[in-house]
């Protein structure tokens, strides 16, 4: 049962869902994709409340079938439609100021093919929200309606955590002195301090309030084990994927994060796995937008192509403070090293897959599909070069290394810039000291991940 929350959060999603209502409604609708209890159903309650008249939220995991058969068999009559959802919800309907939230659609996928009638009829708007409702087996007897304007949600990031602990000064601050480049002197043990306290909390809404209200990690990892065995029923509820296969990938993310590589490999779910087996299974984790995935690279000269999911590929969780307490499933979080590590500030050897879990998380969030680098030499069967990640900024590739040792190497960039040199802008190096500069290789902080 969801926990309400009586502080409401600022989330940077509100503003695009604004856009969506000047420039898009009634024309479209608004289709809030995004994990299990990343908070679409608040940001969609948040603008009914806020910009609309009055609204009315359809929950379809809850709603009677005489509600459901109104999107089947009420068509041809949309005054009765709406007559009854008023009477049956209590609130009335305005022409142009009432919005209806058809929250969860994915478990009745009619009501989605019946919106390109109600945005025909332009009386209202209408958001949608759902936490698999992308999945193609899913939608595939349905007819998807072409004015669905889509918006994903994804886990609160490291400048709307410091929002919700009554901090809006600080991220000011590191976007100044990233943009002149300049060391953040003092303040940045007190910005790595907060940004410990991110990576253990992670964003999702209902542990940040937790954690706001309690200062409690026991408390906080007490909720993160709630959402994770919610993912898990999920996942035996659905119909589209094996699901010992799909919890196979699940449950191992943190064990194949650890390796010194951090690449998933298969066989250390089932020794006679093969990609074709659990290519589904990968598929589905990624449309449920609970796993970020990284594909390698071939040739980072060429266009990225994330198409296929290539035997070669990374899988982290899409809010890094579930994978610490995925790590640790079912176990006291006292007994959690991950929890001791980051607040003694002792991330290194298999810690360092939080570091490049959270990059991951943010670089994501920005918008960025995640790639990666990594060339062998297939005789000595050794690695000659590895990027941790790829992005592109201004028709230029831009590698991202993360570094959570105190020793560290930089030739994989050096050898990068050699083998790429006119297709490469500058280098970053994610670490935990200041901000500086060598030449092309600009040294940032963990938490200017998100800035990139």
């Amino acid at each position: 049962m969801d926990e309400q929350l009586d502080i409401e959060f600022k989330r940077k999603a509100y503003d695009k869902i604004l856009e969506w209502k000047e420039k898009r409604a009634p024309d479209y609708a608004l289709f809030l994709k995004g994990a299990r209890r990343v908070g679409k159903s608040t940001l969609a309650e948040k603008i009914g409340k806020e910009k609309y008249k009055s609204y009315i939220l359809i929950r379809f995991d809850k709603a009677p079938d005489e509600i459901k058969n109104l999107f089947v068999n009420s068509l041809e009559d949309l005054d009765n439609l709406f007559n009854t959802l008023q009477v049956f919800y209590k609130e009335k309907l305005y022409e142009r100021e009432s919005l209806i939230i058809l929250d969860e659609i994915q478990l009745f996928p009619l009501a989605r093919q019946a919106l390109k009638t109600l945005l025909e009829d332009k009386r209202y708007d209408y958001i949608e929200t759902g936490s698999l409702a992308t999945i193609k087996k899913k939608s595939k007897k349905i007819l998807i309606p072409s004015e669905e304007y889509a918006l994903n949600i994804y886990p609160m990031d490291f400048e709307e955590f410091l929002w919700a602990k009554g901090d809006s000064v600080s991220y000011e601050l590191i976007k100044d002195h990233y943009n002149k480049l300049k060391p953040i002197g003092t303040a940045h043990r007190a910005l790595m301090r907060a940004y410990r306290e991110y990576m253990l909390v992670g964003g999702m809404p209902q542990a940040v309030y937790k954690y706001i209200k309690t200062s409690d990690y026991g408390e906080v990892d007490f909720v993160k084990q709630g959402i994770l065995n919610l993912y898990e029923s999920d996942i035996d509820e659905q119909e589209e994927e094996n699901p010992e296969y799909v919890k196979n990938v699940f449950w191992h993310i943190p064990s194949e994060l650890s390796n010194h590589d951090k690449r998933y490999n298969l066989s250390h779910v089932d020794t006679n796995a093969r990609l074709r087996e659990y290519k589904g299974p990968i598929n589905w984790l990624i449309e449920s937008m609970t796993v970020n995935v990284a594909e390698n690279v071939s040739d980072p000269s060429a266009a990225f192509n994330l198409s296929t999911i290539d035997p070669a590929f990374k899988c982290y969780m899409g809010d890094t403070g579930l994978l610490i307490s995925l790590a640790y499933k079912n176990q006291d979080y006292l007994n959690n090293e991950l929890y001791k590590a980051i607040l003694l500030d002792r991330l290194h050897v298999n810690e360092g897959m939080i570091i490049e879990n959270i990059t991951a998380q943010e670089l994501r969030k920005n918008g960025d599909n995640l790639y990666y680098y990594k060339k062998t030499d297939k005789e000595k069967k050794q690695t000659i070069m590895e990027i941790d990640f790829l992005i592109r900024r201004d028709n230029k590739l831009i590698p991202i290394e993360v570094k959570s040792s105190e020793a560290y190497s930089l030739s994989s960039l050096k050898q990068f810039k050699k083998c790429f040199s006119g297709k490469v802008g500058l280098q970053y190096v994610l670490y935990d000291g200041d901000i500086k500069r060598e030449e092309e290789i600009i040294y940032l902080p963990y938490y200017m991940a998100s800035v990139l």
